[in-house]
């Protein structure tokens, strides 16, 4: 199953592996104080639209699109499929930074991994 927290909130054992997702680095120590198992920045929206997404916090539908847009597209379209196939049976974490809970980089991509699970295989098949 996947997650998403903001990145300082309390460890669970459900969160399964930790990934920070927002496209800025994370220090190591940060990395170990946060227990975040893998550092995807690569994942995260291109800087600019991050950028712009942080100054405008009201506009997440259009940031969510334009998102999602880029991820269709990306060079991890595979990978993002495999990764939705495998939330569908494991446990990570999206980690974000966002003050919002609901409306955020690990939201995002939550909601752009769910769509994908509709052509993951199912059991039995």
């Amino acid at each position: 199953m996947m997650n998403v927290k903001h990145v300082f909130d309390a460890v669970e054992k459900m969160d399964g592996q930790r990934l920070w997702v927002e496209p800025i680095g994370f220090t190591k120590d940060l990395c170990e104080w946060c227990q975040v198992d893998h550092v995807l920045s690569h994942l995260g929206p291109p800087r600019k639209l991050w950028d712009w997404f942080e100054e405008h916090p009201d506009c997440y539908d259009e940031f969510r699109a334009r998102y999602h847009e880029y991820l269709a597209h990306s060079p991890y379209r595979e990978a993002l499929q495999q990764l939705a196939c495998i939330g569908m049976r494991e446990d990570f974490t999206f980690l974000h930074q966002g003050e919002d809970p609901r409306r955020n980089t690990a939201s995002a991509l939550y909601e752009f991994l769910i769509e994908l699970e509709a052509y993951c295989p199912r059991d039995g098949e």
